[in-house]
């Protein structure tokens, strides 16, 4: 490999692992690290491959940079394997920028350093990519069981890896010359060992009435409405915001450059990116019309797009090309720099959606509270940030329950506790004020006594963020 390519590898690794030791934890780092905790073959809205990830990483002690390090190491690889992705497909050349670029990134750079289920997902899209070209340029039958395991292994971390399964298999079928291997055993082996790979996720799914699956699909079916052009036009703006508004033209260049030679030159690089990004893309650009596409969706697509974009660059002689290719890597590395430097600020107002401020206040404010609270006792956090931001910060790292304890659906702590276990504890309730609830009629219906203790009020930047209202109760009735 390039040493140019190591030696920025190794300085965006250093600048991470520094970085995290200030960057305070996200609510789903925290609501996955509780995830850890309850070892388990899979939970309620997520495979569990990124728990698994964190339970390793916060072996020898649970802090922010440990679970953090997760998604750094995983980064890591993903940086390795786009790396030599871009060199098998294109050259070296290419496989550098590509992977400068994607690391530079807004969505990419924040998914090098908080773990989510997208993180180890990526890794095993882009070692899929890899194992398909590896199995069309000969590299022999073994990568079938490797392509197996990939997506296998995709699906552990997150059901949107179900598309690089379909990319793989366009890829086979849509071009005359591949399709000759479904008279043969290792694409059917192939499957096998991505169902084995996936058992666990299948088999907690059995045990529990298939409620994961249920709830993706049935959510998101759910979630969806009527026509609504806002949604539509707050997709196209988060795409622009995430993968930068100069990068955009030049982005949808090179993969519309490579559906057009996978279509008529049969370019069986192009036709691998195609295959891999457009289905997702086809598939969400409707969906966005009558539902709120959140804004990692389209990562694992814009990872090849980033490829073909850099080979289109290269490719085109055209001053036009050259100057926008420049000016865009220019705009990622200026981009990447200020939001760093902002994230950081101390008084930097991020709006209601910063949940990096006020919880080492709260969590002292629980530990007060404790003390004076007759045992036995359970700390509640209504919805499950509260509830997992709490197991986190308080000192002892206690159990933590949620909205489930109330009769309301408390995602995976449904699993964890159950409410009539509790019958006669006592209990702090904590209520963060961006959560929205009309009324808390249902936290007195399930006390004897609700006594409100306190609000805290959190402020960034002389602006509120938010309010936490903190609640004795005493006696519970269960449900």
């Amino acid at each position: 490999m390039n040493k140019k390519f190591y030696r920025f590898l190794t300085a965006i690794t250093v600048f991470r692992l520094g970085y995290a030791l200030f960057l305070p934890i996200a609510p789903q780092e925290a609501y996955y690290w509780n995830y850890g905790r309850h070892a388990a073959l899979s939970y309620f809205d997520h495979p569990p491959l990124a728990a698994y990830f964190i339970k390793l990483t916060t072996i020898l002690g649970v802090t922010g940079f440990s679970v953090h390090l997760a998604a750094i190491i995983l980064s890591i690889f993903t940086s390795l394997v786009i790396y030599r992705l871009g060199s098998i497909l294109f050259d070296e050349k290419t496989a550098f920028w590509s992977a400068v670029a994607i690391n530079l990134t807004f969505i990419y750079a924040l998914g090098s350093m908080i773990i989510t289920p997208d993180t180890p997902m990526l890794l095993f899209w882009c070692l899929s990519m890899v194992a398909c070209f590896r199995i069309d340029r000969g590299g022999g039958k073994i990568w079938w069981i490797f392509l197996g395991f990939f997506i296998g292994a995709g699906f552990m971390s997150k059901y949107t890896a179900i598309f690089a399964g379909l990319g793989a298999l366009l890829y086979f079928v849509l071009f005359r010359r591949r399709i000759g291997w479904f008279k043969t055993i290792w694409p059917y082996a192939a499957i096998t060992v991505a169902l084995i790979t996936a058992l666990p996720v299948l088999i907690w799914n059995y045990q529990n009435d298939w409620a994961s699956f249920a709830f993706q699909t049935g959510r998101r079916a759910g979630e969806m409405s009527e026509f609504r052009p806002d949604f539509f036009f707050g997709f196209l703006g988060t795409v622009v915001g995430i993968y930068g508004i100069i990068p955009i033209p030049l982005l949808f260049a090179g993969i519309w450059n490579s559906v057009k030679r996978s279509i008529w030159g049969n370019f069986s690089n192009h036709a691998l990116i195609a295959c891999f990004s457009v289905p997702l893309l086809i598939f969400l650009i409707p969906v966005s019309v009558i539902s709120w596409v959140k804004m990692n969706w389209t990562v694992p697509a814009f990872i090849g797009i980033f490829i073909s974009a850099t080979a289109y660059y290269f490719l085109k002689s055209g001053k036009l090309v050259q100057i926008w290719g420049k000016i865009s890597v220019i705009f990622l590395l200026l981009s990447f720099v200020i939001v760093h430097i902002v994230i950081l600020l101390p008084g930097t107002y991020l709006g209601k959606g910063d949940y990096s401020v006020g919880w080492d206040r709260l969590a002292r404010r629980v530990e007060t509270l404790r003390k004076d609270l007759p045992e036995p006792y359970f700390i509640c956090g209504y919805e499950y940030k509260t509830a997992s931001l709490l197991a986190f910060y308080l000192k002892d790292h206690p159990e933590t329950v949620s909205n489930n304890i109330i009769g309301r659906p408390g995602l995976q702590y449904d699993y964890w506790c159950d409410p009539d276990t509790l019958v006669d504890y006592n209990a702090v309730f904590v209520y963060d004020k961006r959560n929205k609830i009309k009324d808390l009629s249902e936290l007195t219906e399930r006390f004897e006594k609700v006594e409100f203790d306190s609000a805290l009020h959190i402020e960034k930047g002389g602006k509120e963020v938010t309010e936490f209202y903190i609640f004795r109760c005493y006696s519970y009735r269960g449900l």
